[in-house]
């Protein structure tokens, strides 16, 4: 049925991009569309992984091929910044949507599971030089007020993919194999970087900010990415092995990742490093309850894998809204409350969704509270981006960018390996094994990093004036 106010719907909306010059309109929809195929291929991937280790005999390499582009794009996105600011946003991103494509082309037609391994690596590369340049572009182009509808967007290329990747995916799988979903979104990628090309043959290469050490950051990030990677791998490994990787890894990412990161960050300094902080725990948090949702109404609910599927996509769509509700504050003092009150619901709703280890808890209740949950990461997460933006300057906004990407994806992927060595371990108790109380780690460690990010948030200064 049609409302009263159907009729005014496009005015309005005329009205809203009546502002916006021809340039943000092509960066917003360009930004857009690689975005929403970059998604796409994280979910449908995601969705397919067993099929292609299956595919390719090589089940035991199941950890190794799902976390090798997390791996890579960490080690991406800390040469992404410095680079950008160095030379500008225009070689960074031609390198890395290239990359992007040619790494899931190699993957479509890897006949074995290491050159499937070494496609994900290098698409993992271009993810990361494609995600920290679209940052820098915003800053330099679109005016300050128009920052949150871009981070808006951003969230919301995420629904679409989220709502109906894994389906699709599945149904492709199913009628023509895995490997046509890896070999046509390059294509895809490649045809919605035109737009931006206009854009980037337009801008000037930079030529007053000093080179970055790029000899240090490279290896820097390397050290980086193979600690999380090794902490990764151990949740897969039993034994010695678990232990040596574990320790391993976590000496790797205590002793270069403050390296990486702004100083200040892991004490929950004010400004800067209090807000990258939480958003990289808030996100972390998050990520540890999609992946725990549908695990626990599947093993303790009894629920398939489509009806568990649920959760995340309540999750994803409340992301949106908050990130939409976000777009629409325009009082700084009430902009820098937001990581503070999107933490603070997130928190709580996270808390909520802990007591579906239990049996008898109502699974209605953790449902609503996984929508509220996604929706306090969407203020969070977009305002972070936005915040960041303002407080620096647009020479250093490629550093600041490299942050806030090392941070989200540092932090995401330490918290689903920590928790499954964690778990792993747990079982190991007498009683454990096949109950509910097995997850219980799992709870803790996503409430404990919740919580952190709520007293993070506590540290975002709020400007002195409107």
């Amino acid at each position: 049925m049609s409302s009263p106010h159907d009729d005014a719907a496009p005015a309005k909306s005329t009205r809203f991009f009546a502002t916006w010059n021809s340039g943000e309109l092509t960066l917003l929809i360009g930004a857009v569309a690689l975005i929403t195929f970059s998604a796409f291929e994280a979910v449908a991937t995601t969705t397919i992984m067993p099929n292609v280790v299956a595919d390719l005999r090589a089940e035991s390499w199941f950890s190794v091929a799902s976390g090798a582009a997390f791996t890579a794009q960490l080690i991406a996105v800390v040469i992404a910044g410095p680079m950008s600011d160095w030379r500008g946003p225009r070689p960074v991103l031609l390198s890395g949507v290239g990359a992007f494509a040619v790494g899931l082309l190699a993957c479509a037609w890897a006949p074995h599971i290491t050159v499937f391994i070494v496609g994900r690596l290098i698409q993992g590369l271009g993810a990361g030089l494609t995600i920290v340049p679209l940052y820098v572009l915003i800053g330099a182009l679109a005016e300050k007020k128009h920052h949150p509808t871009f981070f808006a967007a951003f969230s919301l290329a995420w629904v679409f993919p989220s709502l109906f990747g894994p389906a699709l995916a599945g149904w492709v799988t199913l009628r023509f194999g895995w490997r046509p979903l890896f070999g046509v979104v390059p294509f895809a990628a490649l045809v919605a970087l035109i737009p931006l090309l206009i854009l980037l043959s337009a801008m000037p290469p930079r030529s007053d900010t000093p080179a970055p050490q790029l000899r240090f950051l490279t290896s820097m990030a390397v050290l980086a990415g193979s600690g999380v990677f090794f902490v990764q791998l151990a949740g897969a490994l039993t034994g010695w092995k678990l232990v040596v990787l574990s320790l391993l890894g976590v000496a790797l990412c205590v002793a270069v990742l403050p390296r990486l990161l702004p100083p200040g960050l892991f004490t929950f300094a004010p400004g800067i490093p209090a807000l990258i902080a939480t958003r990289g725990l808030n996100l972390a948090a998050l990520t540890g309850a999609v992946a725990f949702l549908p695990l626990v109404l599947q093993r303790v609910h009894g629920w398939d894998a489509a009806q568990a599927s649920l959760a995340v996509t309540l999750s994803s769509v409340g992301w949106s809204v908050g990130a939409t509700v976000q777009a629409r504050v325009s009082r700084p003092v009430t902009r820098f409350r937001l990581p503070f009150i999107g933490a603070t619901l997130s928190a709580a709703c996270l808390v909520v969704v802990s007591f579906l280890i239990l049996p008898s808890f109502p699974i209605w209740v953790a449902l609503v509270a996984s929508a509220f949950m996604g929706g306090g990461t969407g203020l969070l997460h977009s305002t972070a981006s936005v915040i960041a933006l303002d407080m620096t300057d647009v020479r250093e906004h490629g550093k600041v960018s490299s942050w806030l990407q090392i941070a989200d994806t540092a932090a995401s992927a330490m918290q689903l390996a920590v928790t499954s060595i964690v778990l792993g371990l747990w079982i190991l108790l007498p009683g454990m094994s096949g109950t509910p109380n097995a997850y219980i780690p799992a709870s803790v460690l996503i409430v404990f990093s919740a919580i952190l990010a709520v007293f993070s948030a506590r540290n975002v200064q709020v400007p002195p004036q409107e």
